[in-house]
């Protein structure tokens, strides 16, 4: 292994300077087990497109780092700086008082996708449960993609009522989604669909325009897109899957009274169907917590609504200014144009292979080779090369064997991508 480009080197290796064996966190004693896992698991440093692990580098090709972010020195430096100026965490709820960082990021959410206000808070996992929960009322029955993430399905089951016991529908299936809404709705009932944008365990998109073209013919009906391995990767902005398809950001999140004081107001006068999405702010844009845009009336309303808005801590100072800073160097494009480049590249390269690889700009690809134990081989061979990939035992729609998961950055060099390919077929 060698490094191919010395600021890349610097940037990431550099750190393991300070590591943990030079850290207080050695002061607690750990048993054998514990240590061989931290000691297998545990980074040097942040986790970019070569990462250091007990002082061995390695190429890494696992994770949700797309635009590689987490390791960027402004991001850093401004961390370090929200530190001693902010302390570590805010000790209140948001409720009460606020550090500027956690109110900064919620202004440039705003900014970025043309919406009156956004609410962040500690995680995208709990930004689900807020929205849902905020909408409750306005649906009587779930429909979920089976495929969609965990969380997605226990917000869904915090939903009070047998009828809003959340029904799957196969994944990105079209014609199943209207039979089940077909088979399950009652006169005047309306649904809400539920979907991520991105399936990052399979590496697809969901098709949202057949969604909202289908549910213009329930009354009520709601689409809710989580857009977590979506933001700041599709669209020609990076403003998630929406854009990608063509609506426009601006207009989700918003309550019946907003849509009738805006009649007309951008593509709001052409789509029947309500749109709702969160996201996460710990994938693409390297950061932490979770984000909910919208009007000024709908934000206030999950504020007015939310159990954690009143009784959950805010996002960390130090963690909320570096996601500020990384959404300022986010709506540069020439990041998300290189994310493109390599995601291309690395798709090609694996095609030349003989695999067959979609041609979706998502920088996710999905590999079943045979059993898993062969999968678990190729993983373990790799991974004595110095390369780092994901294999993932199970997952709705990966089959009983599992599947090998790829993902690339925007900091992944040409070489680095070649490098993966040379090996794979090596081994294969």
């Amino acid at each position: 292994m060698f490094f191919y480009d010395n600021e890349l080197r610097d940037r990431n290796v550099s750190y393991s300077s300070n590591s943990m064996k030079n850290s207080a966190l050695n002061s607690v004693p750990k048993n054998a087990i514990q240590a061989a896992i931290e000691e297998s698991l545990s980074f040097d440093c942040p986790p970019d497109a070569m990462i250091s692990i007990l002082g061995r580098s390695y190429l890494y090709f696992a994770g949700n780092g797309y635009l590689g972010l987490q390791a960027d020195p402004e991001v850093l430096a401004a961390t370090c700086e929200a530190v001693l100026r902010y302390g570590v965490g805010t000790a209140t709820s948001r409720a009460a008082f606020t550090s500027p960082p956690v109110f900064e990021v919620e202004r440039r959410i705003a900014e970025i996708l043309g919406t009156e206000r956004s609410l962040y808070t500690v995680s995208g996992y709990i930004a689900n449960q807020i929205l849902l929960e905020s909408l409750e009322g306005t649906f009587d029955r779930i429909f979920i993609d089976e495929s969609s993430h965990y969380s997605l399905f226990n917000a869904a089951k915090r939903i009070r009522g047998v009828r809003c016991r959340p029904i799957a529908f196969r994944h990105r299936n079209i014609n199943d989604l209207k039979e089940k809404l077909d088979a399950n709705l009652q006169l005047h009932e309306k649904p809400i669909v539920i979907t991520d944008g991105v399936f990052s365990y399979l590496g697809t998109i969901a098709p949202i325009r057949d969604y909202v073209d289908l549910l213009a013919d329930y009354e009520g009906a709601s689409l809710w897109i989580d857009d977590a391995h979506s933001f700041g990767v599709l669209g020609e902005n990076g403003y998630g899957t929406l854009e990608h398809f063509g609506f426009d950001s601006s207009v989700v999140n918003r309550t019946v009274q907003d849509d009738a004081d805006h009649f007309g107001f951008g593509n709001c006068s052409t789509i029947s169907t309500r749109l709702f999405t969160c996201f996460s702010l710990s994938k693409a844009v390297g950061g932490c917590g979770g984000v909910i845009p919208g009007s000024e009336s709908f934000i206030q309303r999950l504020k007015d609504r939310s159990s954690f808005f009143f009784g959950a801590s805010a996002p960390a100072s130090p963690i909320a200014a570096a996601t500020a800073k990384a959404l300022s160097i986010l709506t540069e494009n020439t990041i998300r144009q290189k994310l493109r480049e390599n995601t291309v590249l690395l798709k090609n390269r694996l095609r030349n292979l003989g695999m067959e690889i979609n041609d979706l700009p998502v920088p996710i690809v999905i590999l079943t080779l045979g059993s898993s134990g062969n999968m678990r081989r190729i993983q373990k061979e790799l991974s004595e090369k110095g390369i780092l990939i994901s294999y993932l035992p199970r997952y709705v729609g990966l089959g009983s064997t599992g599947a090998l998961r790829i993902a690339v950055f925007a900091t992944h060099t040409s070489e680095m991508i070649n490098e993966l390919v040379d090996s794979l077929k090596k081994i294969i």
